[in-house]
């Protein structure tokens, strides 16, 4: 096979921390174990959500969902809550970057947009973490809260990046209690996918294997393993809001 231009026989040095990263990862997510986190972070000063949430402190913004368009915009379904909630649209229009706002229901005290954005800092921290997100996420002058499904260890590190990359953040309570795995309820075919999963590094960021690699290994379909691992994330997010919610400190 012939060189690939541009490619030496050489790892990347920053190619190589990740991968020892993603190993020291590994070694961490099957012996921890998932719990719920509350979190509240200041969002990025020229982020949408702080301008207009920083601006009019009244309103009760939540994000109900949202879509990757492409690796730098999101769709958004937004609720926003307060006297005459469907005003903010034109202010919303001319923040630079929000390419699209649409106000398709609305009363006096509430009103719901569909926006196309820039992806956020924070939703781009959260996204490159894989952490599960919980919706809706609440906006309120300038701050987002929000719940997680994570490790420790995961928070420990999506907290630093967040304060590195975007502004302040910290953990307002956990879900006494841990999630297991005969909690939640799994088949045996579904167990083996999530053992596997954890053992390969599929939760990791960055992630140790791919869905089509780790179908491969199991020997079936990529759908397959794709639907299993979906009913594990929603057992896992339905065992979690069992758990009873408790401010609790982070510990080291």
């Amino acid at each position: 096979m012939p060189p690939v231009p541009g490619l030496t026989g050489s790892v990347p040095r920053d190619m190589t921390r990740r991968l020892r990263s993603a190993r020291r990862e590994r070694g961490t997510s099957r012996s921890e174990p998932f719990s719920l986190f509350r979190i509240s972070g200041r969002l990025s000063v020229e982020s949408p959500g702080y301008r207009i949430s920083h601006a009019h402190p009244e309103l009760r913004i939540e994000i109900l969902n949202r879509m990757d368009v492409d690796p730098d915009h999101q769709l958004m379904e937004v609720r926003v809550l307060g006297r005459d909630a469907a005003q903010y649209a034109d202010e919303l229009r001319r923040i630079p970057g929000v390419l699209q706002v649409d106000v398709y229901s609305a009363t006096e005290r509430s009103a719901m947009y569909r926006a196309l954005l820039p992806t956020a800092p924070a939703i781009q921290v959260l996204r490159a973490h894989r952490v599960l997100t919980r919706y809706p996420i609440v906006v309120q002058d300038g701050w987002a809260r929000f719940e997680t499904i994570a490790t420790r260890s995961q928070i420990r590190r999506m907290l630093r990046d967040f304060g590195g990359r975007v502004g302040p953040a910290r953990v307002e309570a956990v879900r006494r209690g841990v999630v297991r795995t005969e909690d939640l309820g799994l088949t045996s075919p579904q167990e083996a996918v999530f053992r596997a999963a954890l053992q390969a590094g599929y939760f990791n960021a960055p992630r140790g294997v791919s869905l089509t690699e780790l179908a491969r290994r199991l020997g079936r379909s990529k759908s397959t393993v794709s639907e299993q691992l979906a009913k594990v994330q929603r057992r896992l997010a339905e065992s979690a809001l069992r758990l009873e919610l408790n401010a609790l400190p982070l510990q080291s």
